[in-house]
């Protein structure tokens, strides 16, 4: 038998020479390592590809979502599914190709997306447009979102919390602002405001039930309304208590007659209730005329004329001198 002989130098350099090529380990060790990487990236383009179809699926099943491209210059709309001149675009949804363009160029720019709300010819629909505008190619790229429901569920919202629950006048809610817009489209300098209260409710509740009281302050509300203008404001303060602002006012004198024949025409006709019983209601109120100006002091005004009601309801005030001018 042949023994090979190697001295101790010449097994460290062997042993060393196989830690630095691992002939029989180097081929394997890379191909598991390109095998890793190719598996790692086609996960992530699977997962891509599957996230982008996930979001077309969404965008395809939600007709209210739409990718737009407007090519202003060229007066082309492409959409998701089609593309179209930018007046059948704007036709198809009711809305002025004009004001699209306008709000567009003056609200966004090609940096950061930004929105723009267009509402339909009609009012009936709302859109919001997210995206970006590029003033150098004059092109849009974003997304339209119908929110009409949105917009509706909002205004709902926004009548509930302005509007009295019972009789649907205006509530007290913001009152010195409501009082202050409303007067400053007063075309005279004047305007006038009254506090109303029904006379003997108490008794109508404790003799008939609050659930008739509530018939005729419904009553009662509606009529303001019947008998209202564009030029009058009746507000539900609480209780049995309302406001009356009318502006366009030119005098006391004009205050007066104005508030006689509107009172008279609310409590003209009887109410019936429930228990198939009329009955008569009645309104005491007193009123101030003021500067438009003066608007502001909304709490100064309605006291002022709570205390004239006061006065009127203990006949210290004939029927005919209900107002006064306010001076702050």
């Amino acid at each position: 038998m042949a023994i090979e002989i190697i001295n101790f130098n010449q097994l460290i350099q062997r042993q060393s020479s196989l830690d630095r090529f691992p002939t029989t380990l180097f081929p394997t060790n890379y191909f598991y390592i390109a095998f890793c990487i190719i598996v790692f990236l086609y996960t992530i383009q699977k997962r891509d590809k599957k996230s982008s179809s996930r979001f077309m699926e969404i965008l395809s099943s939600n007709q209210s979502i739409s990718i737009l491209e407007i090519n202003f210059n060229n007066r082309i709309v492409r959409t998701n599914n089609s593309s179209v001149s930018l007046e059948q675009f704007c036709q198809s949804y009711v809305i002025d190709s004009i004001t699209l363009q306008n709000n567009i160029i003056s609200s966004m720019n090609q940096f950061s997306p930004s929105d723009v709300q267009i509402k339909s010819k009609s009012c009936s629909s709302y859109y919001r447009l997210t995206g970006k505008y590029d003033a150098s190619t004059n092109v849009f790229q974003g997304i339209m979102i119908d929110n009409t429901q949105e917009k509706q569920q909002l205004n709902k919202l926004k009548n509930t919390l302005t509007h009295d629950a019972l009789t649907g006048l205006q509530n007290r809610y913001h009152l010195n602002n409501k009082i202050q817009k409303f007067c400053a489209k007063s075309s005279s300098e004047q305007c006038s405001i009254y506090f109303i209260d029904l006379n003997k409710f108490k008794q109508i509740n404790d003799t008939h039930g609050h659930d008739n009281g509530d018939v005729v302050l419904r009553s009662v509300a509606d009529r303001f309304q019947q008998f209202a203008d564009e030029s009058v404001l009746p507000v539900r303060l609480s209780g049995d208590e309302f406001l009356i602002v009318k502006r366009n006012v030119e005098s006391n004198t004009q205050a007066d007659q104005f508030i006689s024949s509107y009172l008279s025409s609310v409590q003209c006709d009887t109410v019936q209730l429930n228990n198939s019983t009329s009955i008569k209601v009645t309104l005491s109120f007193g009123g101030v005329v003021f500067n438009k100006s003066q608007s502001t002091q909304t709490d100064k005004l309605i006291k002022c004329a709570d205390e004239r009601m006061y006065q009127m309801k203990k006949n210290l005030l004939p029927n005919g001198n209900s107002t006064v001018t306010f001076t702050a």
